[in-house]
């Protein structure tokens, strides 16, 4: 059986989804979601990866870990497992590798252990907004360091551009500024074209919203911390973890806007808001000159006018009717990007990686540049190197003294004598013989 998982990171969290042979993408759902807030839990042998470890670190608890991508910062921070001691920034490995192991359980049903499966894994990683280049390599370096080979980084941003110029939502050759938004910051990131390549990026904090959104978060903690006066609450943490809870709130909003509302802790408490509060609230607000400074510095830097960009709104805090006519009234071309524009992009994604065989394509070894030789002279064309001539022979000069050079005596030949031999007597026989 073929497949991948795809591992969707960002600072908060890190959500799963997965295809085999080739069938449609679905979400890993691990305890009823397939997002995991980053958060763990280490004693002894035992490791919880997710909303059980963040109760803990909530508590207090000396075992538990959250701000993952802070505490990594301190190469001193380390955490004990199985007895061995290892650096913090390995939690995201354990944790996710976890849930790759609950993937071949349950949903290919193998009963081998991950190890054997490590080298030929297809996993691949999608990037949020907020996470920065040096941490995506870091996060890399985890996986390859540990034997994951067929492994590889997903560029969405640039799929979703080829999907949106398909739905003639953008137009391939004009720029593209855009606007995410992330627990209440904003980021701005512009780009040459419809292929992906960036010229400029900026980054607003407290401006990841649309103006009611953000309010509507920060009436609602207010009401609760009012309620609640016992809690011990962020107000700046809990107003942009509620920020996605307010959009669908003010979709079809009424007089009275109440429910119960999940901080990040996990716990839930009951909220009442006046709709008519919220609209007085919004009279006040004046902020906005801020994103049209921002938007306007970075098209600046970059030469370009309102004329030559398309704005893109992609991410929910900011697609809203409110936000768009506030940009619309300064900027010509403002468009969304709706969840089904975000679906066919997910869908683009995983056709790619299983065209590629689920595989990563080899890359082709760096040509080497040898310095030219001169070329080469055929033997038939090369004389042959003479030594040089001998210097002509002297003629005999009688102007100049003879040398008389004396002979050598002569040496007489060796007379051979024939000599004939002596007989001698015998000798006399030995006594007692």
């Amino acid at each position: 059986m073929k497949f991948c998982v795809l591992a969707k990171v960002s600072k908060r969290s890190v959500s799963f989804w997965y295809q085999s042979d080739g069938n449609a993408y679905a979400p890993l759902s691990i305890k009823e979601s397939n997002e995991i807030p980053l958060y763990f839990y280490v004693s002894g042998n035992d490791f919880i990866f997710g909303g059980a470890a963040r109760e803990r670190f909530n508590r207090h608890d000396p075992n538990a870990y959250g701000n993952y991508f802070e505490i990594i910062k301190d190469p001193s921070k380390h955490f004990i497992i199985y007895g061995n001691k290892k650096p913090v920034k390995q939690l995201f490995y354990y944790g996710v590798e976890q849930c790759l192991s609950h993937f071949l359980n349950t949903v290919l049903y193998k009963v081998d252990s991950i190890e054997s499966y490590r080298q030929h894994f297809p996993l691949r990683f999608l990037f949020d907004t907020d996470i920065e280049d040096k941490e995506k390599s870091l996060i890399e370096n985890l996986f390859q360091e540990a034997g994951y080979f067929n492994l590889d980084r997903i560029h969405f941003n640039k799929i979703l551009f080829g999907v949106l110029v398909q739905k003639e939502i953008l137009v391939k050759e004009k720029a593209i500024l855009l606007l995410s938004a992330i627990d209440d910051v904003l980021y701005l990131k512009l780009y040459k074209n419809a292929n992906a390549e960036e010229i400029g990026s900026f980054k607003l904090e407290g401006q990841g919203a649309d103006p009611r959104v953000k309010i509507l978060a920060n009436m609602i903690v207010e009401y609760i911390i009012s309620q609640n006066p016992y809690l011990s609450i962020d107000k700046d943490i809990e107003t942009a973890f509620l920020l996605p809870f307010c959009v669908s709130l003010l979709e079809n909003p009424d007089a009275i806007i109440k429910g119960d509302a999940e901080l990040a802790d996990g716990n839930k408490y009951w909220f009442k808001v006046n709709e008519r509060n919220l609209t007085d609230r919004l009279q006040y607000y004046s902020n906005d000159s801020m994103i049209y400074t921002a938007i306007d510095d970075l098209l600046k830097s970059s030469g370009l006018t309102v004329q030559d960009v398309v704005i893109l709104l992609g991410t929910e805090a900011i697609s809203t009717s409110y936000f768009s006519g506030k940009l619309l009234k300064r900027y010509h071309y403002v468009k969304e990007v709706t969840s089904a524009a975000i679906k066919d992009t997910m869908k683009s994604v995983f056709e790619e990686v299983s065209s590629s065989n689920y595989t990563v394509k080899s890359k082709a070894p760096p040509v080497l540049v040898r310095p030219r030789l001169p070329a080469a002279v055929p033997i038939e064309a090369t004389a042959p190197k003479l030594p040089p001539p001998l210097p002509p022979k002297k003629e005999k000069n009688s102007s100049q003294p003879q040398i008389n050079i004396p002979r050598l005596p002569e040496v007489k030949p060796v007379i051979q004598v024939k000599v004939n031999p002596v007989k001698l007597p015998p000798l006399p026989p030995k006594k007692g013989t």
